[in-house]
């Protein structure tokens, strides 16, 4: 049984990707759930995913980690994930009583990892300012850690600015320290999330005919839609899905390169930026496993079926 560690900062896509997740205890024993903050602040992400974990009825243990990224101050993303960073759907007012493990995300994951009788993955959906602090804190850690699964960067567009996608664009610091570690990385970044790995209105609809868990997700889903909408999209890109099905389902995903990226960590328009070493002599500084393409159809109905599991 593949054991893993989901950091994380609900967020929308962050909430799908953690259903996801929790819906294939065949493939996958979440040892740990842990906050940082990124798309709203962490008191908020931390509400999020209390509120989650009691909806679906989970007893994964819960750690709150830090509230801003190594050098900067934190940069959000409420007007795409509303006030709360998880709005659309009324969660029930007991999931507050949802436990915490503890406040210091970095040494909960690593006594989690530490105490592990096998080498643990890690799904990262947020900011990666949990995942640096714990390999440069304790970095006798990694030899127990088997993969690192992202959903950051990308090797063509931004989404926060024209560079940058917003993960990596908060903590560009924390990105390079994880991606010049060493250890096994996937990723999934906008060239794949937004380009491929995504819904169409017809079927973020659909998902309310699921059951309770699916009238959630449709929910928050259609809240995320409509900002998504009004920048302009019509494909709804469901990003954080896609570092978990890479973990779980890596089947779905139909292409990748292998890259060695840097992370721009200037202070101007190209702040975030990550960007792969496409020479034919190239220099490694890392080896990424870039996802690049996903059988979309399949993609969707993996999506469906995870969902429509909670009612069987």
């Amino acid at each position: 049984m593949t054991k893993v560690i989901m950091d994380c900062d609900p967020g929308i896509d962050d909430a799908i990707a953690l259903t996801v997740l929790l819906a294939h205890p065949e493939k996958a024993d979440l040892i740990g759930v842990t906050t940082v903050g990124g798309n709203v602040r962490l008191e908020k992400v931390t509400a999020n995913a209390k509120k989650l974990l009691t909806f679906l009825d989970a007893n994964t243990e819960l750690a709150s980690g830090q509230a801003e990224p190594l050098v900067k101050e934190i940069e959000t993303a409420g007007e795409i994930h509303g006030k709360t960073g998880m709005d659309g759907y009324d969660f029930p007012e007991e999931s507050s009583e949802y436990p915490l493990a503890s406040h210091n995300a970095v040494t909960f994951m690593y006594n989690k990892i530490s105490n592990c009788d096998e080498k643990v993955n890690i799904v990262a959906t947020a900011p990666l300012t949990n995942i640096a602090l714990l390999l440069k804190t304790f970095p006798e850690v990694m030899g127990n850690i088997e993969h690192i699964y992202i959903m950051g960067g990308s090797t063509l567009q931004g989404n926060i600015t024209t560079a940058a996608e917003f993960n990596a664009y908060v903590d560009p610091e924390a990105m390079k320290i994880v991606f010049d570690s060493g250890l096994p990385i996937t990723l999934s970044g906008l060239n794949l999330t937004e380009d491929k790995a995504y819904m169409k209105m017809d079927e973020i609809k659909h998902i309310k005919d699921l059951g309770k868990v699916g009238v959630m997700a449709s929910s928050i889903l259609g809240f995320y839609s409509s900002a998504e909408l009004a920048k302009g999209m019509t494909k709804i890109p469901v990003h954080d899905a896609c570092a978990v099905m890479s973990l779980i389902a890596p089947e779905l995903f139909t292409k990748s390169t292998n890259y060695s990226i840097d992370v721009s960590l200037s202070d101007d328009q190209f702040r975030g930026m990550t960007y792969p070493d496409r020479r034919i002599y190239a220099e490694e500084h890392n080896n990424i496993k870039v996802l690049e393409d996903v059988d979309r159809e399949a993609f969707v109905k993996y999506l469906f079926d995870s969902i429509a599991s909670y009612e069987k």
